[in-house]
């Protein structure tokens, strides 16, 4: 009885787990297409887990043939690479990028590496990785040069257009407008290529004519694709070139007719999942707005166009919504919330111009690589061609040799001759190829020579910003401040009431704090100690102005430190900054102290007090964001212990070489 009941039950496990490996063949194989599209027109959410339970049950399943994988995964990289999934992630996308080219290797299929390939662009775009995005796509071009254009004139099309936007990331438009045009070109090539794709194009050219500054152009462009996407009654597309000609019309200072498109199409996304077109129509309306001078509604939108998934965030968006949360405050006289998205801006813009950088970096390293690889394929050429020469004439004079023997001397001559000759050759070519190597040498140190006057360049560019934003608050508002403090002074009290007197003195007693508090900021903005005599100096300054204003004692140990690059020493005394201004602010704390030391090839920075500790729930704040960025910006790293009887904050930074001052 137990033996019958055991194998029962042993029956019902191994069915149990067999079941995944035949559940697949039972199911209907989804479209995300089509299933994404439904959920948008009918204004529902995507059931994106059910999708992912399916299509990975399909790719793991044993029972499932290799076509069929295929299918799985390129469903899968629609999934996580479509703007209308709140599921989008760049990484899976890569991740299940590379298994299709993979399967596409294993199955023999070009079609499958070409989706691949495209997928991997696609995702280092998404996470705004363009160095990336750049180096996939030169590859992409290989790959296709190497496969040839007949019967793939649409990949072509893809991987030129893709070409195409890196350039105008880049900068350089009237090669992304000539690779556009060329795309364009591929695509009317193919076979029934989808109507859909050839609007995106035109849309895709209508952006870079426009950032080129052909404006007119690219508004003809944007309504030949209207009058396309009319003809197949695509809605969708309809509404996402009404995002574009409202930003045309924008730049052509026309903002009824840009306000008309856009109310439209924020109406339509509003009810759709595309989070991504939503966050450019409240960023136009935003735009509309602040021209105008609404800024209540402009400061609406704008925020609206922050607060969409960061998925659908793109950094343009970012900088400009910042901007104009930034230029609104200031024109309502609001000059901390002002001063707030000031800093978001200019962080934000940094970032920009970083990544900007990095991808002009990585153009040029790829077209040296091309350059060297170029050289090389050519000199392999010449050798074959060499050697098929020299065995072409071996075979003949061996024949010659077998069939004329008597004239075996005159051909020995010949021979030898033409050894001579082909030697001859051969040394001229080594000397060309030394005088190849030596001019890509120079190449290679002229262009990390201007790496290095870039990169020196953008530390002046900050030094000098963070001296203008100081001189422009002492100036501006510090000046602003000291006329309503002698404003105040020329009012007679004796007229006022106890109430009034006490109301008129704590404005004078605010005015005199918030002018205070604009010294400090403008003074530590860049101070001058910092630049000119190092980290230490900076500090000790520092900790003697807060114990002169503050009821807090700050101590401050610091061993004789190096000089290093400037932007270590700036963030860490910035670091330095925000943790005693929000000692000052938060901790109610009566002690604090600072160390700074260096041990080995390790900065460290130690700041601590006796106040009530950080609570849970704001850990990680605005100000401790801001100094996890700066130290992701030198490499470094941070610890907290908090409890109730205080809070110590550790910071280590590695140390690049040491300059000397």
């Amino acid at each position: 009885m137990k033996k019958k009941m055991l194998r029962k039950v042993t029956a019902f496990f191994v069915g149990f787990l067999y079941l995944p490996f035949v559940f697949p063949q039972n199911t209907p194989f989804p479209d995300v297409v089509i299933e994404l599209k439904n959920a948008s027109l009918a204004h529902k959410k995507v059931n994106s887990d059910s999708l992912l339970y399916v299509l990975k049950s399909y790719y793991y399943s044993a029972q499932t043939p290799d076509f069929l994988k295929v299918k799985a995964v390129l469903e899968l990289c629609k999934l996580y690479g479509l703007n209308t999934n709140p599921l989008k992630n760049a990484d899976s996308t890569l991740k299940y990028a590379y298994l299709l080219i993979n399967l596409g290797k294993k199955t023999n299929n070009s079609l499958t590496v070409f989706d691949g390939l495209l997928y991997k662009i696609d995702a280092m775009n998404d996470a705004h990785n363009y160095p990336k995005s750049l180096e996939y796509c030169v590859d992409g071009l290989r790959y296709a040069d190497s496969v040839g254009v007949e019967g793939l004139e649409y990949y072509h099309a893809r991987l030129h257009l893709y070409y195409a936007l890196n350039l105008r990331t880049l900068g350089d438009h009237d090669n992304s407008i000539r690779q556009n045009i060329q795309a364009i070109d591929f695509l009317k090539k193919s076979k029934n290529y989808p109507t859909e794709e050839l609007i995106d194009y035109q849309i895709d050219l209508a952006r870079t004519l426009s950032v080129s500054g052909q404006n007119e152009a690219a508004k003809e462009n944007l309504l030949m694709a209207l009058s396309s996407a009319g003809k197949i009654k695509s809605r969708a597309l309809e509404m996402y070139i009404y995002n574009e000609l409202a930003s045309i019309f924008l730049e052509l200072n026309q903002p009824e007719k840009a306000e008309q498109y856009v109310r439209a199409s924020r109406q339509f996304f509003e009810n759709s999942n595309d989070y991504f077109s939503l966050c450019e129509a409240y960023f136009l309306t935003s735009k509309i707005f602040h021209q105008a001078k609404n800024y209540d509604k402009c400061i609406e939108f704008a925020l609206k166009s922050l607060n969409v998934p960061a998925n659908a965030l793109a950094l343009r968006i970012i900088i400009n919504a910042n901007e104009l949360l930034y230029l609104s405050y200031k024109a309502k006289n609001q000059s901390d919330r002002a001063l707030v998205y000031y800093e978001k801006y200019i962080e934000s813009k940094e970032r920009s111009f970083n990544k900007a950088n990095a991808l002009e970096m990585s153009f040029l390293r790829k077209t040296i690589e091309d350059a060297e690889l170029n050289a090389k394929i050519e000199q392999e050429e010449n050798l074959n061609k060499e050697q098929k020469k020299l065995r072409n004439y071996m075979i003949i004079s061996i024949s010659i040799l077998l069939i004329m023997v008597a004239v075996l001397w005159y051909y020995y001559r010949l021979l030898h001759i033409k050894n001579t000759i082909v030697e001859k050759q051969k040394n001229e070519i080594e000397v060309l190829n030394s005088g190849l190597e030596e001019k890509v040498n120079e190449r290679t140190i002229a262009l990390q020579q201007a790496y290095d006057a870039i990169k020196e360049a953008m530390q002046k560019g900050q030094t000098l910003e963070r001296k203008r934003m100081a001189a422009d608050l002492h100036d501006n508002i510090g000046s602003l401040l000291t006329a309503i403090n002698i404003s105040l002074d020329n009012i007679n009290t004796e007229n006022l009431s106890e109430r009034e007197k006490k109301i008129y003195a704590g404005i004078l007693d605010m005015t005199e704090n918030a002018y205070a508090e604009v010294r400090i900021l403008s003074h530590n903005l860049l101070p001058e100690e910092l630049e000119k005599e190092g980290l230490k100096m900076a500090l000790e300054r520092l900790i003697k102005k807060l114990n002169n204003s503050q009821k807090i004692h700050f101590s401050l140990i610091a061993e004789e430190l190096n000089r290093h690059r400037k932007n270590i020493e700036l963030n860490i005394y910035a670091i330095c900054l925000e943790l005693t201004q929000n000692i000052i602010k938060h901790s109610y704390a009566t002690e604090a102290h600072v160390s700074i030391f260096e041990k080995g090839r390790i900065l460290w920075l130690k700041v601590s007090d006796n106040g009530k500790g950080l609570k849970k729930n704001i850990e990680r704040g605005m100000g401790l964001k801001n100094i996890q960025s700066r130290l992701e910006d030198i490499g470094g790293e941070f610890f907290i212990d908090s409890n109730n009887k205080g809070t110590e904050f550790i910071i280590s930074v590695p140390l690049d070489m040491v300059y000397e001052s």
